[in-house]
């Protein structure tokens, strides 16, 4: 299923393709939800009371069974200290930053990368010694959250390739299974010599467009259920001296928790026109028109959008109820329209949660996707020609052969620098080093400002003015300048929800006042 066939914008991608991204399946013994079922499960265990001593030693035997395990595959448990905590975003950056040389090899076999061993506040169970008024004594189990071990097992699977399960160390044992749709692609084209180039976690280059969209297509649920059982045989279980064993009444049920589909358009040049998106569609996050994207019989109020920076790229997110959808320019080179799955339940929505069901879930998702991408693709984008684009990101040499840098509108100086140039005044009557240098304050000196002159001179983007003093901007140069300000203030920082009345934002059909700018600069100058 092609999302841009019929869009304006399928002369300007080069492939696209939809997968899973993030998925995240919760386990449950399922009869361990309610106090009475846990006293009953201790007892057909053998055990003749229920106290926090009996329950305990099921937690001890389940350390030494996973500790035993380790130490025979010969992997280290790292304790997740308040020292990683403050310097990793997350486990996975720390595997992936300690662990590089084993996560570069192409594994035919499974393998145990790491184990880490960290304290999380969860839901369980303990027990209380009450005295009755006639002096009797008894013990009375609560269900209460507190802080117990869990282990989070870093496997390079056969099949799914980076995945890890997570397990509980105390009753009731809730465990989880995260894996990657785009790990698990990797891992099926390095398994059969296929050429991919991939950009973080996304496809950049493909040989064979067709075997990756099916397989992304045709993944079965059973390949991750079947694999989340395997890993569960081998870790959890319960240490019993010589051998290791684990009862039938201590059987998880699988279920969905956190589901993300990821649609990627691979740009021929990408980054201007997802400003673009971010100028103009900020007012897909009311609630009408999220109802229509994701399909739901029945209209929700409850929404929100949020604007960020992730890794210097702006996203912009679209939240209803525990659902969202966002859009991001990912890595620079491709646009990512991606939903996330929380709260499977909403009307309309028809997805059930045992993990068997996982493929409904991505066929919803690239249908959510693709009414995000349609309501996006109406984006004007003639102006964004890409040699134009390139000669004002890229180095350039002048007839001498020396090499001008791009101006960095990264770096808010830059940013101060265009937006002066920008006054009416410079643009009309022209302008002087020395009244840019009123505008801009002591602090830029007169070289400062000759040599970001420099850098538009030799790109066109400003020109002098014969027998004069005066510079003067070209249309080229207008149009450019104008654009990046825009980008830069409203759209990177990211500040458009500041930048809007509650008028503005009643219709979400209306475009933005940014993009009415554009439409300016189209009219008056090209």
């Amino acid at each position: 299923m092609q999302t841009v066939n019929n869009t304006p914008l399928k002369k300007h991608i080069s492939f696209e393709y939809t997968s899973f991204d993030r998925v995240v399946l919760r386990g449950y013994v399922q009869q361990l939800f309610v106090e009475g079922s846990v006293i009953q499960l201790l007892r057909n265990l053998g055990f003749k009371s229920h106290s926090n001593g009996v329950m305990r030693i099921l937690t001890d035997k389940l350390n030494a069974h996973i500790k035993k395990t380790s130490e025979k595959l010969g992997v280290t448990i790292h304790w997740w200290s308040t020292k990683e905590k403050n310097q990793y975003h997350s486990k996975i950056n720390f595997i992936q930053d300690h662990y590089k040389e084993e996560l570069t090899k192409k594994n035919k076999k499974s393998k145990v990368i790491a184990i880490i061993k960290s304290v999380e506040n969860t839901r369980t169970f303990e027990t209380k010694n009450i005295k009755t008024k006639e002096g009797k004594n008894f013990s009375k189990m609560y269900s209460l959250n507190k802080f117990v071990s869990h282990y989070y097992i870093y496997i390079d699977d056969e099949k799914l390739g980076l995945c890890y399960l997570k397990i509980a160390s105390y009753l009731p044992f809730v465990s989880e299974f995260y894996f990657n749709g785009h790990n698990f692609l990797k891992k099926q084209f390095d398994l059969n010599g296929k050429g991919y180039t991939m950009k973080d976690n996304s496809f950049t280059k493909i040989k064979d467009l067709e075997i990756l969209n099916n397989l992304a297509k045709n993944f079965q649920p059973s390949i991750a259920i079947k694999r989340v059982k395997h890993w569960m045989d081998i870790f959890f279980k319960f240490d019993q001296g010589q051998k290791s064993t684990r009862s039938k009444l201590l059987h998880h049920n699988w279920f969905t928790f956190q589901t993300e589909i990821a649609t990627n358009l691979i740009f021929k040049f990408a980054k201007s026109y997802f400003d673009r998106i971010l100028a103009k569609y900020h007012t897909i996050g009311l609630p009408d028109k999220l109802t229509e994207i994701f399909s739901l019989s029945r209209k929700k109020t409850n929404s929100k959008t949020t604007q960020n920076i992730f890794k210097t790229q702006a996203v912009i997110k679209h939240w209803l109820e525990k659902n969202s959808i966002k859009c991001y320019n990912k890595s620079g080179c491709l646009l990512r329209v991606e939903t996330t799955i929380n709260k499977p339940d909403l009307p309309g929505l028809k997805l059930k949660k045992p993990a068997i069901n996982l493929m409904a879930y991505y066929w919803y998702g690239l249908s959510s996707n693709s009414r995000y991408i349609e309501t996006i693709s109406d984006i004007d984008i003639s102006i964004l020609d890409e040699k134009l684009f390139r000669k004002y990101q890229d180095t350039v040499l002048n007839h001498k052969g020396v090499k001008i840098p791009a101006p960095d509108l990264r770096k808010e100086h830059q940013v101060d620098f265009i937006k002066a140039l920008l006054s009416s005044v410079n643009r009309s009557l022209g302008f002087r080093s020395k009244d840019l240098k009123l505008l801009l304050g002591e602090n830029w000196k007169t070289a400062k400002i000759a040599y970001e002159l420099r850098k538009l001179r030799e790109r066109g983007a400003v020109k002098k003015l014969q027998s004069s003093h005066y510079y003067q901007l070209t249309k080229e140069g207008f149009v450019w300048i104008f654009y990046s300000f825009f980008n830069s203030k409203h759209m990177l920082k990211p500040l458009l929800s500041g930048s809007y009345s509650n008028s503005n934002i009643s219709n979400p059909e209306q475009a933005s006042i940014i993009e009415g700018a554009y439409s300016d600069i189209k009219r008056l100058y090209l």
